[in-house]
C-alpha cells in the first residue's frame, strides 16, 4: 500500500465512521476502486482503533463523568443520577448490540467483500435518514428517555452491523423518531457505540492477526491513521452543528447518490 492510498482510506474512515454514510461502505468500495482484491482487515482494524480513539477525546468530559458518578454512588445530586442513567441506557443499548453482532458475525464477513450488497444497502441508510426528518422537533431529554428507547436504538446498533447500514445514521435516526432530543440522541449514539466498538475491535484484531502481518514499511500507515483520527474529531465538531439545525436528513441524498452510482458501476462491469 502506498502513502497517497493510505491517506485516502484514513480520511475516508474518519468522515464516514461519524457522518450518517457507513464507514464500512465506503471502505469497501473504496478499496475497490483502488484495486485491492481482498480486505485489509488489519488495516481497517488500525483506522478503526484511530477513530475510536477521536471519540473518546472528544467526549471525555461526559465519560469522566459518567465515571465519577459510578464512583461516588452516595451522591445523590440531580447531575450525578443523570449521569448513572445514561450509564445505565448504555448497558440497555449494549444487550441487543452484542446479541445480534455474535448472530450476524459469520453472514456479515461474506457480504464485507460484495460492492453490491454494500451499496444496496446505503439506499436503505438513506431512507432511514429521510425518514427521521419526520421528527425534527424531538423534545424529551434524559429526564423523559426510556428503556424501551433504549433497546431500540442498541438494536439498531446491531443491525448496522451489515456492511452499508450506517450506525449513527441508524442509531439516530431511531432516537429522533422515537421523540429524543437532538443533542440527547446525538450524545447517547456515540457514548453507546464506545463498547460496541471496543467489542467489535477485540474481535476483529485477533482474525485480522491471524490473516495479515504488518507491514514491513509502516509509514503509509502511519499516515493513514493520524489522518483517521484528527479528521475524525473534526467530523464530529460538524456533525454535531449538522444535528443540531434538524439537517439530519441531507445525508440521505448522499447515500442515494453513492450507493447508485456504484450499483450502476458494479453491475455494468
Amino acid at each position: 500500500m502506498t502513502t497517497p492510498q493510505a491517506l485516502v482510506l484514513g480520511i475516508v474512515q474518519a468522515l464516514t465512521e461519524f457522518l450518517p454514510v457507513s464507514s464500512s461502505a465506503h471502505l469497501v468500495i473504496m478499496q475497490d476502486y483502488l484495486g485491492f482484491k481482498n480486505p485489509l482487515l488489519l488495516f481497517d482494524v488500525i483506522l478503526h482503533a484511530a477513530t475510536l480513539g477521536a471519540l473518546l477525546v472528544y467526549f471525555r468530559k461526559d465519560i469522566g463523568k459518567i465515571i465519577l458518578s459510578l464512583v461516588r454512588l452516595k451522591e445523590k445530586s440531580d447531575e450525578e443520577m443523570l449521569n448513572r442513567k445514561i450509564f445505565y441506557f448504555i448497558l440497555v443499548g449494549t444487550i441487543p448490540t452484542l446479541a445480534l453482532g455474535l448472530v450476524l458475525n459469520q453472514w456479515i464477513k461474506a457480504m464485507f467483500t460484495s460492492v453490491t450488497f454494500t451499496s444496496l444497502m446505503l439506499l436503505v441508510t438513506g431512507a432511514l435518514l429521510w425518514i427521521s426528518k419526520r421528527r425534527a422537533d424531538s423534545e424529551r431529554g434524559i429526564e423523559e428517555m426510556k428503556t424501551t428507547d433504549a433497546f431500540l436504538i442498541g438494536i439498531m446498533q446491531g443491525v448496522a452491523i451489515i456492511p452499508g447500514i450506517s450506525r449513527s445514521g441508524a442509531t439516530m435516526s431511531t432516537g429522533l423518531l422515537r421523540g429524543i432530543k437532538k443533542e440527547l440522541a446525538f450524545r447517547y449514539s456515540f457514548l453507546l457505540s464506545i463498547p460496541a466498538i471496543i467489542g467489535a475491535l477485540g474481535l476483529q484484531l485477533r482474525e485480522a492477526l491471524l490473516e495479515q502481518t504488518l507491514p514491513s514499511h509502516p509509514f503509509p500507515w502511519i499516515g493513514g491513521v493520524l489522518a483517521a483520527a484528527i479528521i475524525g474529531y473534526i467530523s464530529l465538531v460538524l456533525f454535531r452543528k449538522i444535528i443540531l439545525r434538524k439537517k439530519l436528513h441531507i445525508f440521505a441524498y448522499y447515500c442515494w447518490t453513492i450507493g447508485t452510482i456504484s450499483l450502476i458501476i458494479r453491475l455494468a462491469t
